[in-house]
C-alpha cells in the first residue's frame, strides 16, 4: 500500500469514522479458556463502561495474562480497563468533551468521530 494512503487511513479521525460505519458484530461472549492440571478453566466476563454517566460502546477483552485489549485501539495492550479508558479519552477527545461541574456528573455527548458516544 502507498505510504501516504496508509498514513491517511491510520489517522484517528479517519479510522474512527471507518470503524463506526462497520456493522455491529454479534456480541458473543467467548470465555477465556485455560487448561490446568487436567482441568478446563473457562471464565466469562461482561464490562459496562461509562464516562460522566454516559455509556461507552466499546468492546474489550481480557486475555489469560490479565491484559486488556480494545477494538477501538487495536495496537494497544493495557494492564487495566481504567488505563484503556484513559487512552480512549486521549485518542478520541471529541467523544469526551469536558464536563463542567463535579466529576461523575452527566455531560453533553455531541459530535465525535470514533466511538459513537452520543447523548445529551
Amino acid at each position: 500500500m502507498d505510504p501516504k494512503r496508509l498514513a491517511e487511513a491510520a489517522d484517528p479521525e479517519v479510522l474512527g469514522r471507518f470503524l463506526v460505519e462497520l456493522p455491529d458484530a454479534p456480541h458473543t461472549h467467548q470465555p477465556r479458556v485455560d487448561q490446568y492440571k487436567g482441568h478446563r478453566i473457562a471464565i466469562e466476563t461482561h464490562y459496562e463502561i461509562t464516562v460522566d454517566g454516559t455509556p461507552v460502546p466499546v468492546h474489550l477483552t481480557v486475555g489469560n495474562d490479565g491484559n486488556v485489549h480494545c477494538h477501538a485501539l487495536p495496537e494497544y495492550e493495557f494492564v487495566s480497563a481504567v488505563d484503556m479508558v484513559r487512552v480512549l479519552i486521549d485518542t478520541y477527545p471529541d467523544d469526551f468533551p469536558a464536563v463542567p461541574g463535579p466529576a461523575g456528573g452527566t455531560g453533553d455527548r455531541r459530535g465525535g468521530t470514533g466511538l459513537g458516544v452520543e447523548g445529551g
